[in-house]
C-alpha cells in the first residue's frame, strides 16, 4: 500500500475507532459480550462486524469468529487490523445470508438490526445458520425513551439509516416467529439524566470534520457523568419504560 493511501488508512482507523469511546456503545457492548459468553472452540457469528474490534475480543476467549458485513469501507479495517487464525472477515449480506444450516455455537450483533429492510429474513437465517439450543445475542435501536420526541426519533432515523425501532414486545414477537425464544431483555440509556447526555453526544457526532478532534474529550466526559450518576439513577430507571437501547439474549428453540 502506498505510504500516502497508508496514512489515510490509519487516520480513517482512527476516527472510526472514536465510535468506541462513546458512552452510548460502551456499556451497550460490554453488556453484550458479556451476554455471549464465548468459549474456546465454539464457533461464532457476528452479523454487521464492523471494523473488527469486538471480533478480536471474543476470539481472544479461544472461540472462532465469522464477520460477516456489506461496508467495503469498515471491512478493510477488519481485514488487515484483526484478521488472525481464530477471526474471519468477509463480505456478505445479512438478508442473503450463504452459510451452511446449524455451523454455529453462537450469533452476535451489535445496533445493526435496526438498519435491515427485511429483518425477519435476518432473523429467520440467524436461526437457520445456529445449532439447536444456540444462543442469539444483539442490541438493537429503540429510542422508546419517554422525554424522546417524534422529531428526535425522524432525525435519528436520518441520521443512522435506521428502518425500525424496536420495544421488547416487538422483538419477542419476531424472534418467536424466527424460532427463538427470549431469555433476557433490558433497556439501557432509560433515565432523563441519560438522555439529556445522549442529546449532546449527538452534538458531538455532528461536529464538522474540522472539530473531529473534541469528539474523543467529549465522549469520556460524558462517559464519566454517566458512571458518576450510575448510583442515583438506578432507582428511577428501576420504573422507567424505555430506553435509547435495547439488549436481548434470545436461545433458538430445539
Amino acid at each position: 500500500m502506498p505510504a500516502k493511501r497508508h496514512s489515510r488508512f490509519r487516520a480513517q482507523y482512527f476516527f472510526r475507532s472514536l465510535s468506541r469511546f462513546n458512552f452510548r456503545r460502551r456499556r451497550e457492548c460490554a453488556t453484550i459480550l458479556r451476554w455471549l459468553d464465548a468459549r474456546p472452540g465454539e464457533a461464532i457469528l457476528d452479523v454487521g462486524c464492523g471494523d473488527g474490534y469486538y471480533d478480536s475480543l471474543v476470539a481472544k476467549t479461544g472461540a472462532k469468529v465469522l464477520g460477516i458485513d456489506i461496508h467495503l469501507e469498515w471491512l478493510p479495517f477488519a481485514q488487515k487490523y484483526y484478521s488472525d487464525e481464530r477471526t474471519e472477515f468477509v463480505f456478505m449480506n445479512a438478508e442473503e445470508m450463504d452459510l451452511p444450516d446449524e455451523s454455529f455455537d453462537k450469533v452476535m450483533s451489535l445496533c445493526v438490526v435496526e438498519h435491515f429492510n427485511r429483518d425477519e429474513t435476518v432473523l429467520c437465517h440467524i436461526a437457520r445458520v445456529l445449532k439447536p439450543g444456540g444462543r442469539f445475542v444483539f442490541s438493537a435501536d429503540s429510542l422508546s425513551n419517554p422525554g424522546i420526541t417524534a422529531a428526535e426519533r425522524a432525525r435519528h432515523r436520518r441520521r443512522y439509516a435506521v428502518n425500525t425501532f424496536y420495544d421488547q414486545e416487538m422483538i419477542a414477537a419476531k424472534l418467536a416467529r424466527a424460532g427463538f425464544a427470549v431469555e433476557k431483555a433490558r433497556y439501557i440509556l432509560n433515565t432523563p439524566f441519560a438522555l439529556a447526555l445522549v442529546r449532546i453526544s449527538w452534538k458531538l457526532d455532528d461536529l464538522p470534520g474540522w472539530l473531529r478532534f473534541m469528539r474523543l474529550p467529549g465522549y469520556l466526559v460524558l462517559w464519566a457523568l454517566q458512571q458518576a450518576a450510575a448510583p442515583f439513577s438506578r432507582r428511577s430507571a428501576a420504573v422507567v419504560r424505555g430506553g435509547l437501547t435495547l439488549l436481548v439474549r434470545a436461545r433458538k428453540i430445539g
